[in-house]
């Protein structure tokens, strides 16, 4: 049965990843100072610290929560306090909802403040390295641009020229089959076979 970092890891990009280590640096830092920081304010150091990382200059406080549960994943998994209770909404005062539902954040931030981080080789960049090495490239549906009807044209004759031993005379008269097959996406080797396989006769 997976584990909930398993379960986590699974659904995590890699912008995730490098949002999450920015923000590990600097929370580390909040804990130290023993105090809190406000969702946007965290967003705003991170790209004060990184100007030139184009995916955290675009991060915005509204997706910052995905990005702490990699950061918690990370504690988890090194039996670490839990820095994501740090990070506090404006609004509230208080963690996020998802937060306040599954932990107690004044009990938690104790132990956080408590921790002797200064004193710990965490190995957060480490674990960023390995958990970026396993991360699933997203499945994309790329739309076959389609040989307009002169391109297919085009296309049935440089290809019927380069083979014209291979094929009967007879194959002419699906010229306009064939035309019409290349521009709805089938290769033109394939559509001069649906007529005429090459060196049958």
């Amino acid at each position: 049965m997976p584990t909930d970092n398993q379960e986590h890891q699974d659904r995590v990009t890699e912008n995730d990843l490098i949002l999450a280590e920015a923000y590990f640096k600097i929370l580390v830092q909040v804990a130290r100072a023993r105090t809190t920081i406000f969702y946007s304010d965290l967003v705003e150091k991170a790209k004060e610290a990184f100007p030139e990382n184009h995916t955290i200059q675009n991060a915005i406080a509204t997706s910052a929560g995905r990005k702490l549960n990699v950061v918690r994943m990370f504690t988890n998994e090194k039996g670490l306090p839990d820095l994501s209770s740090l990070v506090i909404n404006k609004s509230s005062n208080e963690c996020g909802e998802g937060f306040l539902k599954n932990f107690s954040p004044e009990e938690i931030r104790a132990r956080v403040f408590e921790f002797a981080w200064e004193e710990v080789d965490t190995g957060f960049s480490d674990f960023i390295i390995t958990s970026k090495e396993s991360v699933k490239p997203r499945k994309q549906t790329i739309k076959k641009k389609l040989p307009t009807e002169s391109e297919a044209a085009k296309m049935m004759s440089d290809h019927y020229q380069a083979n014209k031993s291979a094929y009967p005379k007879s194959i002419k008269e699906h010229r306009d089959e064939i035309i019409k097959l290349i521009a709805d996406g089938l290769e033109v080797e394939k559509a001069f076979e649906r007529f005429h396989s090459p060196g049958v006769t």
